[in-house]
């Protein structure tokens, strides 16, 4: 028999600071029933017991029926409304949770065990996505199904929240080892096959490109963008709403204005400066263009967030300050900047250069001072 406080997942002594703000549990085993269960109603450990009790009762009788929620019921009823209205990815968690439910969708909650967890992780990344052909391999990146663990985490954790599950699995599975951070930036040359792909049935996306290429700006972000928040008098855009909440200001160079310029026409202050309705855009032909136009141009593992490397890789390499660099991306420390900046080959061969430039230094030799005259200063 266990009676015991728990607060925030941590069991309590009566010498713990804590003490008055824990909850009542209850753990004990009886005719092949595990009970483990918290009794928010009770204020001593008297009525800590009593339920206890109870619960003994109810499986003598056999009327013992412990709360068993499935994974895909606690997902559709209660992690996907609080990602709807407190995550601006949303999306990509309603994404996720398809692949999760796929594996975890039947099973109770409480079934869910840290080896589950890792089979699911082994046959995730096993699993080709859907892109990779033999003509153009493309397997599942270990990063990929860490964030597919990432959101079962917060699931598990909103379930142990809810008093659901006793611990979350995750905490004892470990996550895969990433490889080393993306270094792929679009060269000159690269940009010049690629816009030549961008006509056509493509051109509508050839002025998101544009924009991305010169503003460094998030795919969301350009979605995202209305008229008012375009200054044509001061040559600046405003982020009204980023990824990390904060808005920034990023400065128009000529191709940017030009190119706003030109789409602006009669469009009202509230309308969208790309929308599916004037301009023919959305995320999925964003998408589409972008694949056809990359392999058309025979771009290889080219993607349009590698657009935002390239706009820092690019400043970086004019000599721009990485703190410059950050404020313009809209990050919150120059580490993750640091991710994005690559040295160019150009700049590298450069770097060393100046070695064969530089003259040897020549070796300067000070006069010896005379031990004895110190000595005899010291004496005087």
């Amino acid at each position: 028999m266990a009676i015991y406080k728990r607060h925030k997942g941590r069991r309590l002594k009566r010498s713990d600071r804590d003490w008055d703000k824990g909850t009542w549990w209850i753990e004990f085993s009886l005719r092949g029933n595990y009970v483990h269960e918290s009794i928010p109603g009770a204020r001593t450990q008297a009525q800590a017991e009593r339920a206890e009790n109870k619960r003994r009762e109810e499986i003598y009788e056999g009327k013992y029926n412990p709360v068993k929620k499935l994974f895909s019921e606690f997902v559709d009823e209660t992690f996907l409304p609080w990602s709807t209205a407190n995550k601006r990815s949303h999306r990509e968690d309603e994404q996720r949770s398809v692949t999760l439910k796929g594996f975890f969708g039947e099973k109770h909650l409480r079934d869910i065990k840290p080896m589950m967890i890792e089979k699911f992780k082994r046959e995730r990344l096993a699993t080709p996505t859907k892109h990779d052909t033999e003509e153009r391999p493309r397997p599942r990146s270990p990063a990929s199904v860490n964030r597919d663990l990432a959101c079962l985490s917060k699931i598990l954790s909103m379930a142990f929240d809810n008093e659901l599950i006793d611990s979350n699995p995750m905490r004892r599975v470990r996550l895969l080892k990433e490889n080393g951070s993306r270094e792929r930036f679009i060269t000159a040359d690269e940009e010049v096959k690629l816009f030549a792909k961008l006509t056509g049935r493509r051109d509508h996306i050839r002025s998101v490109v544009t924009v991305a290429l010169n503003t460094g700006m998030r795919r969301g972000e350009i979605l995202d963008l209305q008229w008012e928040h375009v200054n044509f008098i001061a040559r600046t855009i405003f982020i009204a709403r980023s990824k990390t909440g904060k808005t920034r200001t990023i400065p128009m160079n000529d191709i940017v204005f030009e190119e706003l310029k030109a789409l602006k026409q009669d469009a009202g202050t509230r309308d969208f400066v790309f929308s599916v309705s004037k301009t023919g855009v959305n995320i999925d032909s964003i998408k589409t263009g972008w694949r056809n136009a990359c392999a058309a141009a025979g771009l290889v593992d080219l993607r349009f967030h590698d657009t935002r490397h390239t706009f820092a890789t690019r400043l970086r390499a004019n000599g721009v300050h990485e703190w410059d660099i950050r404020d313009l991306l809209g990050h919150t420390t120059t580490r993750m900047t640091s991710v994005y900046t690559h040295q160019t080959p150009a700049n590298l061969r450069q770097a060393v250069t100046t070695l064969g430039q530089s003259k040897p230094g020549r070796v300067v030799r000070f006069p010896r001072k005379n031990r004895d005259s110190q000595r005899e200063r010291k004496a005087g």
